[in-house]
């Protein structure tokens, strides 16, 4: 069974991931918490981590929000409350990593249009694309709000092969 789409799409998810944790390390520590952008910093980068949590999980089970004992409103809903450091952001993000790790896991391109099993009217190959789009929509976000602050951006991570 072939398995060159999937790992095409993982390259690609890889170097989206890699972009947003970027943002983490770049962004000014002044900036981490203000609103920019309509949204606060840190803010941004949560909500588009916790939707790669939610879409890579393996099982339809409840899913718990993370730092879920802050009022940080992760569906950009309202302003934050409560704050996520750096470093929580980070193991967070870590955290999501491994799990899209194990989503990847001995699977072949069949795999990729079966149904979702969080959401049976999508495909896999959806729920993949789709988090590919929604990481780099957050990213480009992010560094447009840099560049409103004549601050640097994150830099486009290239794929030759």
């Amino acid at each position: 069974m072939s398995i060159e789409f999937v790992k095409h799409l993982k390259i690609h998810f890889d170097l989206s991931m890699d972009m947003i944790e970027n943002h983490i390390n770049n962004c000014p520590d002044e900036l981490w918490d203000q609103k920019c952008g309509g949204f606060v910093f840190f803010q941004q980068i949560l909500h588009c981590l916790t939707g790669t949590l939610f879409w890579t999980r393996s099982t339809n089970n409840d899913f718990t929000e993370p730092f879920h004992d802050r009022v940080v409103y992760t569906e950009l809903e309202k302003d934050p409350v409560g704050k996520i450091t750096k470093t929580e952001m980070t193991e967070f993000a870590d955290k999501v990593r491994v799990q899209a790790e194990e989503l990847f896991l001995n699977k072949n391109d069949q795999w990729l249009l079966t149904d979702n099993i969080i959401y049976n009217k999508i495909k896999n190959i959806d729920v993949i694309e789709g988090q590919i789009r929604h990481i780099q929509y957050h990213v480009g976000h992010c560094n447009s709000a840099l560049r409103e602050r004549n601050l640097k951006a994150v830099d486009w991570v290239e794929y030759y092969g």
